[in-house]
């Protein structure tokens, strides 16, 4: 099998093309394939004939993979595939953004940031998509730290940045929330979205990659809570100037999603983002999950 290699746009990371499912991948074109996703940190596969039953094979090429914690949006013939259904109304209230509504929306984030041991990735495969809109936005934070002023660098080198699971978007300070406005049955708790009370975790704002030892600036404006030991103005004005440094254009890429589509992101480097659907439009995408094999940050004591 051969397979072609592009550009995936002018910011960052790599389109592959000519991927046939049909046929089983070499050593040699996995290795080639884990290099890629190592070097450029995001990958999309197009045009190829992808199944589920592929899609799931595809993500073991890159580590293990876990179902999410909550079966009601796992599929129910392959548990390893999450279910990102626009019309589960529980998973996608209705909320307003400019005074527009929306559904399925969700700001800058990493998965899993709020506990010691991230997501290594994942990979979203488009299944049906909306007439309008529903692209899925990344941010490169390895790009962004390169970009630091060598004073700013200085500065943060050994600060501790602390995230916080939340599900009430408007709980988070780092969050432009002037124009939002949530829907009516919209969680306001963990407990009510059906997820446990997670504790507070700390990691380096400054996170070295483990595999590839790259620096990445480590802020995303979701989940993201405070500075660890610094006052609270200087904290606040600190991470408020990162965040706006992070969602730069030169750091950050939408994807415009074609049928088929898959795309694997390194969730050690890259956030991502949703900015959302218009109410009654159709939006189904796959997604499998990488399972995070290392402990990269610490628990906070409740």
């Amino acid at each position: 099998m051969s397979f072609t290699i592009d550009p995936l746009c002018e910011q960052f990371g790599v389109a592959v093309s000519g991927l046939d499912f049909n046929v089983a991948i070499s050593d040699a074109e996995k290795h080639q394939l884990q290099s890629l996703w190592l070097e450029h940190g995001i990958m999309l596969i197009r045009g190829s004939n992808v199944s589920p039953q592929a899609q799931i094979e595809f993500s073991k090429l890159f580590g293990d993979i876990e179902a999410h914690p909550l079966e009601s949006i796992r599929s129910k013939e392959y548990p390893e595939l999450m279910e990102l259904n626009s019309e589960d109304e529980r998973m996608n209230p209705v909320s307003w953004w400019h005074g527009e509504p929306v559904i399925g929306r969700l700001p800058w984030h990493k998965d899993l940031i709020y506990t010691a041991k991230p997501n290594r990735g994942a990979i979203l495969r488009a299944v049906v998509l909306p007439e309008h809109d529903g692209e899925t936005g990344f941010g490169d934070q390895s790009k962004a730290y390169d970009a630091l002023s060598e004073d700013m660098k200085a500065r943060i080198d050994g600060l501790e940045v602390v995230y916080r699971f939340e599900v009430n978007l408007l709980s988070m300070p780092f969050l432009d929330t002037r124009d939002y406005r949530p829907g009516a049955g919209a969680p306001k708790t963990p407990a009510e979205a059906g997820f446990p009370d997670f504790p507070d975790s700390l990691y380096p704002l400054v996170f070295v990659h483990p595999e590839t030892g790259r620096k990445s600036l480590n802020v995303c404006p979701m989940f993201m809570d405070h500075l660890h030991n610094v006052d609270k103005d200087e904290s606040d004005a600190l991470l408020q100037e990162l965040v706006e440094h992070v969602v730069r254009p030169e750091f950050t890429y939408l994807h415009k999603w074609q049928t088929g589509d898959m795309v694997l992101w390194d969730n050690w480097r890259f956030m991502h983002s949703a900015p959302g659907i218009r109410p009654g439009d159709k939006r189904l995408i796959h997604r499998t999950t990488i399972t995070g094999d290392r402990v990269l940050g610490k628990t906070l004591a409740a």
